[in-house]
């Protein structure tokens, strides 16, 4: 599952925006001036920046403060919503139809949550990879699903079968008594 090819690109319409003005406000990377245009950009750089952002996400309020005036209160709610980011390591355990189930390692309780995908599924972003699959990333909202800040950064590890079986049994619990997020 991803967004629409509308929310796809409105997502990017306000992340490299706001991505702009924390690399210039706290001068991260020089050379990346505007993302939105940028040809090609290497993950590592905009990782960077986004780590700033989720380490401060007042930062939003500030941008919001300044650019108040030019974008639509919808589009304000959307990046106010991202100050609910969760940050961490996780593991993706299974696709479904309506989006993969992604887990909380960081957390002492494991939070399960069913994350979509911008513009590739989760699916589609790991091909051929055998599940489950430990990464780090930040997820947040956006409307009423759950993304990723699109900067996944995988592990090369492999989980055991037995693992396999508890991280089944965790998402079956998590389904069955109403504890599965698709939102924050």
């Amino acid at each position: 599952m991803t967004l629409s090819k509308e929310d796809g690109h409105l997502y990017y319409e306000l992340w490299f925006p706001l991505l702009n003005y924390v690399n210039e406000k706290h001068g991260i990377n020089p050379k990346l001036k505007k993302m939105a245009n940028a040809k090609k950009l290497n993950p590592n750089d905009v990782k960077e920046i986004a780590d700033k952002l989720w380490d401060d996400v007042s930062i939003i309020d500030e941008y919001l403060e300044l650019y108040s005036g030019y974008l639509p209160e919808g589009h304000k709610d959307i990046i106010r919503s991202w100050k609910r980011r969760i940050r961490g390591r996780f593991i993706l355990e299974r696709h479904l139809k309506k989006g993969s189930i992604v887990m909380s390692m960081d957390d002492e309780r494991v939070q399960v949550f069913m994350v979509s995908g911008i513009m590739s599924s989760w699916k589609e972003m790991f091909p051929n990879v055998p599940l489950p699959i430990v990464f780090d990333a930040t997820i947040m909202p956006f409307k009423e699903v759950i993304i990723s800040d699109g900067l996944v950064i995988p592990y090369n590890i492999n989980v055991g079968y037995n693992m396999k079986i508890e991280l089944k049994d965790i998402y079956l619990t998590a389904k069955n008594n109403g504890l599965l997020r698709k939102n924050l």
